[in-house]
């Protein structure tokens, strides 16, 4: 069966209250879906918690689910929305630095973090990160985010959004270099 045909019928038997489809939905999709929660929140518990108001979300909304995404793209857009939610409404007043200038940005990591690293190493950095940092960091290399729209979503202006960015790098850089 494709991987759509599954998602249509795996939909459909959730709409219907079908407690084995919902299930199957949780447990498929709640092991990626936590990883993604880890890299925005400061603990397990909190992620766990960003993760389960996701899928509230989740299931209350599928019907608005539209065949033409994948089921777990529109799911982990609910989770990264809900983690936004969550720093919106818990950041304390940051002293958000506006940078006038432009900063010269690479748009990918260096090739030392790709190369040395492992994922969960990565994830522990990340947590440790500073939160407004590791806020712009997460939309920018996970989920594609342009420093503008990054801006957007947390209040911040682009310029900053690109210094957050640059300082994010050069702070996962001198963990790795330790």
């Amino acid at each position: 069966m494709k991987n759509s045909d599954w998602e249509k019928q795996l939909v459909e038997g959730c709409l219907q209250n079908d407690r084995q489809c919902q299930q199957q939905l949780y447990d498929t999709f709640a092991p990626k879906m936590l990883a993604v929660c880890m890299r925005y929140a400061d603990t397990q518990p909190e992620a766990e918690d960003i993760m389960i108001e996701g899928f509230v979300t989740v299931f209350s909304h599928l019907n608005d689910f539209r065949e033409n995404s994948s089921l777990e793209y529109w799911i982990r857009r609910i989770m990264v929305n809900k983690a936004l939610s969550n720093y919106r409404s818990n950041k304390k007043h940051y002293n958000y630095t506006v940078i006038e200038e432009a900063v010269q940005i690479e748009d990918d990591l260096s090739s030392d973090i790709e190369t040395t690293m492992t994922g969960r190493k990565i994830i522990e950095y990340i947590q440790q990160m500073p939160e407004n940092l590791r806020m712009v960091f997460n939309l920018r290399i996970f989920e594609e985010y342009g420093f503008k729209e990054i801006g957007k979503e947390i209040g911040i202006p682009e310029s900053s959004a690109r210094a957050y960015f640059l300082r994010a790098k050069q702070w996962i850089n001198q963990r790795i270099s330790k």
